[in-house]
């Protein structure tokens, strides 16, 4: 038998044994379209890392369009290698290109089924380990300003978070830091989880962890529903805020996540919200001290008026009593003092006549007269004959020269 007896044998052995079409569960592992719109696929089936079987696959131009375009509009997704597809598929041989199968159809209902029973099997991996709420119990801080940014750094997410931060109407001041990431694509997981190992490592003290990326399809969101990336979000001990981009489906990062938000601008107006929030109370508590200084200083002023008065009337009632008192005491006084000067006043008076009495000019008067000698009153002086005598009256003065002494 030649070698295309062979082949031919096995072509009509196949055409006569196989259906027309089959279903068949399959992973695209490469996908590449040609100049004229066919389609070529290698389409493979793994258990773990290993692959088990492998099949070349073509769509044709024809087909590809209408396959596609459902396909899209279904999972909001391209065809693209990693995805899981059911497909429905007949069975060709070549005597040159060997074997293959041509693509009639796809059901993209068990793409994202598929995609749906893999999510679920993550979370109740992470419910069995405790993991789901792990990183919600992180403590949020009153103030996040310090922001660690997992992200592409030319992503139109991130572009549109830092516009929003930067600026806020409030004028907030925000101290983010990007760690650059794969945010899409069989690379993503060990990126993400990189950058995160890098924050971990950092010297620099953050709030929080902010995981942002774009709209996409929905199967560019697979490597959020890792189990790997959510254990290592559920167990950082920071904070960690999702923005992936989507408004419909959630991912299981959203659910290990700290707080997830629908968008990367949402979770800037988190932030920004909350650091309004903390400055309305600031506000708030300000307002509250200020009136009950206010109310405390409108208190006293009145305990102060109340005193004053009381002084007032305490000070009126003393100086009325010390009036009485000192007006008392000042008759008294003047009482005293006046007869005090009548008592001395009349002494005085006394003491004038002694004096007036004992004047030697009222001696004189009365027709006595007053002997000195060498000025001095002459009394008990020794007078001897010779001695010049000076001899007064109330109005002469009287020269001699003693001539004789009698002594009786």
């Amino acid at each position: 038998m030649s070698l295309f007896e062979l082949t031919n044998l096995i072509k009509q052995t196949l055409e006569t044994n196989l259906a027309p079409s089959y279903w068949v569960i399959a992973e695209i592992s490469e996908l590449r379209l040609n100049q004229k719109g066919h389609c070529y696929l290698e389409l493979v089936e793994k258990e773990g890392n290993f692959i088990q079987a492998k099949l070349r696959a073509n769509i044709w131009s024809y087909t590809y369009r209408t396959i596609s375009e459902q396909f899209i509009n279904a999972t909001s997704t391209e065809l693209k290698s990693g995805l899981k597809v059911l497909l429905n598929v007949s069975v060709n041989f070549h005597e040159v290109y060997g074997m293959s199968v041509t693509v009639n159809n796809i059901d993209p209902n068990y793409t994202i089924g598929e995609r749906s029973r893999l999510r679920e099997e993550t979370l109740n991996k992470l419910k069995e380990a405790g993991l789901i709420d792990k990183n919600k119990n992180q403590i949020l801080p009153i103030v996040p300003q310090t922001v660690a940014i997992i992200s592409s750094e030319t992503a139109a997410g991130f572009g549109d978070f830092m516009n929003q931060i930067k600026e806020n109407t409030k004028g907030y001041d925000f101290d983010t830091t990007l760690f650059h990431a794969t945010m899409q694509g069989n690379e993503s997981v060990l990126s993400i989880r990189r950058a995160l190992k890098e924050i971990f490592e950092s010297d620099k003290d953050f709030d929080v962890v902010v995981i942002i990326r774009g709209g996409g399809a929905k199967t560019d969101l697979d490597s959020f529903d890792s189990f790997d990336l959510a254990k290592a979000i559920a167990l950082f001990p920071l904070p960690v805020l999702s923005g992936i981009g989507h408004e419909r489906d959630t991912t299981v990062l959203d659910f290990v996540a700290h707080t997830s938000l629908k968008t990367p601008t949402a979770v800037a107006e988190f932030l920004i919200s909350g650091m309004s929030r903390f400055h309305d109370q600031l506000l708030e508590f300000a307002y509250r001290i200020e009136k009950v200084f206010e109310e405390r200083l409108n208190l006293e002023q009145q305990n102060l008026q109340e005193i004053a008065h009381r002084i007032d009337s305490r000070a009126i009632q003393i100086l009325t009593n010390n009036e009485h008192f000192l007006k008392d005491k000042s008759t008294s006084l003047k009482y005293t003092i006046d007869r005090f000067f009548e008592n001395n006043l009349t002494r005085l008076t006394n003491l004038q006549k002694q004096v007036e009495l004992n004047d030697p000019e009222f001696v004189l008067k009365r027709g006595y007269s007053l002997t000195l000698k060498d000025g001095k009153v002459l009394r008990n002086q020794a007078v001897k004959v010779g001695d010049e005598l000076e001899t007064r009256t109330v109005d002469k003065n009287i020269k001699s020269k003693v001539t004789a002494i009698d002594n009786e």
